[in-house]
C-alpha cells in the first residue's frame, strides 16, 4: 500500500511538472557511454535550447523512463539511442517496442547503415533517423531537425 502511494506521489509530481513546461520538447538519450553526454547536450540544445533532456543507460532504464512518462499521458518527442548498449537489450529493441507511439527515434552507432537498414527493415527508415559514430556535431543536428520537421507531416497516432 505505501509503494503504491509513494508510485501515485511520483505520477502526480510528474504531471505537475508537465503542466509547467507544455510547449518543451521531451528528449530521452539512451547512450551507455556517458563521455557523449556533454555531446549530445550540445547537439540537443543547438536544435532546441529549451528541451527537457533524460539520459538511460540501457534499453531496460529507458523502458522505465518511456513507461514512467506514458503514465502520465504523455510520451518523448524524441529519443536519441545507441543501438549497442549496456544489457541485454538493443537501441533496435526499445524502437520495436516504441518506434509505432508517434516517438522519433535518432540512432547512433558505429555500425554500417547497410547494417542498420537490415536491423529495422527498409520500410522503416523514414521514419527514423542513422548518423554513424564517431559523432558528427553537423550530421547529428541535421538528423535532429529532420526529424521535428518529419514529425509535422506524420500522421497523428492517436488518430489512426
Amino acid at each position: 500500500m505505501e509503494q503504491q502511494i509513494e508510485s501515485d506521489s511520483k505520477v502526480l509530481r510528474q504531471r505537475e511538472a508537465l503542466l509547467a513546461f507544455p510547449n518543451k520538447r521531451k528528449y530521452l538519450v539512451v547512450e551507455d557511454d556517458f563521455t557523449l553526454q556533454p555531446i549530445w547536450e550540445h547537439i540537443i540544445r543547438a536544435v532546441d535550447p529549451h528541451a527537457l533532456i533524460r539520459w538511460a543507460r540501457t534499453e531496460e532504464g529507458a523502458e522505465r523512463l518511456i513507461n514512467d512518462r506514458l503514465k502520465i499521458e504523455d510520451e518523448f518527442d524524441v529519443i536519441v539511442a545507441d543501438i549497442m548498449l549496456a544489457g541485454e537489450k538493443n537501441g533496435v529493441d526499445l524502437w520495436k517496442q516504441y518506434g509505432k507511439t508517434g516517438m522519433l527515434f535518432l540512432f547512433a552507432s558505429g555500425i554500417t547503415e547497410k547494417k542498420f537498414i537490415q536491423m529495422i527493415g527498409e520500410d522503416c527508415v523514414d521514419s527514423t533517423c542513422f548518423v554513424r559514430k564517431p559523432l558528427y556535431i553537423a550530421e547529428c543536428i541535421e538528423g535532429l531537425n529532420t526529424l521535428i520537421a518529419y514529425r509535422q507531416f506524420m500522421p497523428n497516432k492517436q488518430d489512426s
